[in-house]
Protein backbone atom coordinates (compact mmCIF):
# COMPACT_ATOMS: atom_id res chain seq x y z
CA UNK A 1 0.00 0.00 0.00
CA UNK A 2 2.96 2.34 0.65
CA UNK A 3 4.39 1.96 -2.17
CA UNK A 4 1.02 2.70 -4.25
CA UNK A 5 0.78 5.89 -1.77
CA UNK A 6 3.90 7.34 -3.34
CA UNK A 7 3.72 6.17 -6.96
CA UNK A 8 -0.21 8.11 -6.66
CA UNK A 9 1.25 11.18 -4.83
CA UNK A 10 3.93 11.68 -7.88
CA UNK A 11 1.82 11.16 -10.04
CA UNK A 12 -0.71 13.63 -8.79
CA UNK A 13 2.34 15.96 -7.96
CA UNK A 14 3.50 16.11 -11.46
CA UNK A 15 0.31 17.00 -12.96
CA UNK A 16 -0.21 19.50 -10.52
CA UNK A 17 3.10 21.03 -10.66
CA UNK A 18 2.62 21.11 -14.75
CA UNK A 19 -0.93 22.35 -14.49
CA UNK A 20 -0.48 25.38 -11.50
CA UNK A 21 2.82 26.13 -13.57
CA UNK A 22 1.17 27.06 -15.99
CA UNK A 23 -2.10 29.16 -14.17
CA UNK A 24 0.82 30.89 -12.32
CA UNK A 25 3.76 31.69 -14.55
CA UNK A 26 2.23 31.53 -17.98
CA UNK A 27 -0.82 33.02 -17.22
CA UNK A 28 -1.79 34.65 -20.24
CA UNK A 29 -0.93 31.76 -22.44
CA UNK A 30 -3.41 29.14 -20.32
CA UNK A 31 -6.22 31.78 -20.48
CA UNK A 32 -6.17 31.79 -24.14
CA UNK A 33 -6.47 27.93 -23.86
CA UNK A 34 -8.94 27.59 -21.29
CA UNK A 35 -12.45 29.19 -21.57
CA UNK A 36 -12.78 29.36 -18.00
CA UNK A 37 -9.93 31.42 -17.82
CA UNK A 38 -11.35 34.03 -20.29
CA UNK A 39 -13.83 34.77 -17.70
CA UNK A 40 -11.64 34.53 -14.70
CA UNK A 41 -9.83 37.72 -13.85
CA UNK A 42 -5.38 36.84 -14.03
CA UNK A 43 -5.85 37.19 -10.57
CA UNK A 44 -7.77 34.74 -10.26
CA UNK A 45 -6.26 32.42 -12.71
CA UNK A 46 -2.84 32.50 -10.80
CA UNK A 47 -4.30 31.81 -7.44
CA UNK A 48 -5.72 28.54 -8.77
CA UNK A 49 -2.29 28.23 -9.81
CA UNK A 50 -0.91 28.73 -6.75
CA UNK A 51 -3.13 26.35 -4.66
CA UNK A 52 -2.67 23.76 -7.27
CA UNK A 53 1.59 24.05 -6.67
CA UNK A 54 1.13 24.53 -2.99
CA UNK A 55 -0.59 21.04 -3.33
CA UNK A 56 1.75 19.10 -5.34
CA UNK A 57 4.07 20.67 -2.77
CA UNK A 58 2.44 19.36 0.09
CA UNK A 59 1.00 16.08 -1.01
CA UNK A 60 4.84 14.72 -1.31
CA UNK A 61 6.96 17.29 0.93
CA UNK A 62 5.90 16.47 4.31
CA UNK A 63 5.36 12.66 4.37
CA UNK A 64 8.90 12.46 2.10
CA UNK A 65 10.79 14.52 4.48
CA UNK A 66 9.48 14.25 7.53
CA UNK A 67 9.26 18.04 8.27
CA UNK A 68 5.83 19.09 9.55
CA UNK A 69 3.35 17.01 10.24
CA UNK A 70 2.33 14.03 8.36
CA UNK A 71 -1.37 15.34 8.44
CA UNK A 72 -0.10 18.68 5.89
CA UNK A 73 0.22 15.40 3.19
CA UNK A 74 -3.33 14.61 3.97
CA UNK A 75 -4.84 18.32 3.69
CA UNK A 76 -2.86 18.68 1.12
CA UNK A 77 -4.70 15.94 -0.85
CA UNK A 78 -7.81 17.09 0.34
CA UNK A 79 -7.08 20.84 -0.55
CA UNK A 80 -6.73 19.23 -4.55
CA UNK A 81 -9.88 17.29 -4.18
CA UNK A 82 -11.75 20.02 -3.31
CA UNK A 83 -9.86 22.28 -6.26
CA UNK A 84 -11.40 19.48 -8.49
CA UNK A 85 -14.51 19.08 -7.65
CA UNK A 86 -14.82 23.06 -7.92
CA UNK A 87 -13.25 22.66 -11.71
CA UNK A 88 -15.67 20.10 -12.47
CA UNK A 89 -18.65 22.61 -11.65
CA UNK A 90 -16.99 25.23 -13.31
CA UNK A 91 -16.42 23.01 -16.68
CA UNK A 92 -19.81 21.81 -16.80
CA UNK A 93 -21.17 25.36 -16.56
CA UNK A 94 -19.27 26.25 -18.91
CA UNK A 95 -20.02 23.47 -21.10
CA UNK A 96 -16.25 22.30 -21.53
CA UNK A 97 -17.19 18.59 -21.57
CA UNK A 98 -13.76 17.54 -23.02
CA UNK A 99 -11.87 17.69 -19.98
CA UNK A 100 -14.06 15.78 -17.53
CA UNK A 101 -12.47 12.66 -18.00
CA UNK A 102 -9.21 14.51 -16.70
CA UNK A 103 -10.84 16.38 -13.70
CA UNK A 104 -12.48 13.18 -12.64
CA UNK A 105 -9.17 11.00 -12.34
CA UNK A 106 -7.50 14.32 -10.88
CA UNK A 107 -10.46 14.08 -8.12
CA UNK A 108 -9.62 10.35 -7.87
CA UNK A 109 -5.87 9.82 -7.37
CA UNK A 110 -5.25 12.73 -4.39
CA UNK A 111 -8.65 10.93 -2.78
CA UNK A 112 -6.63 8.04 -2.84
CA UNK A 113 -3.78 9.23 -0.92
CA UNK A 114 -5.89 11.34 1.33
CA UNK A 115 -7.73 8.26 2.04
CA UNK A 116 -4.80 5.96 2.04
CA UNK A 117 -2.51 8.41 4.34
CA UNK A 118 -5.60 8.95 6.70
CA UNK A 119 -6.08 5.35 6.94
CA UNK A 120 -2.51 4.03 6.65
CA UNK A 121 -1.04 6.77 9.47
Amino acid sequence: MEIALWIVASIVALMYLFSGGMKLFATAKYTATAAWATKASPGVVRLVGALELLGAIGIVLPQATGIGAPLLTILAAAGLVLVQLVAIVIHVGEKETKTLPVNVVLVLLPLFVFLGRLLWV
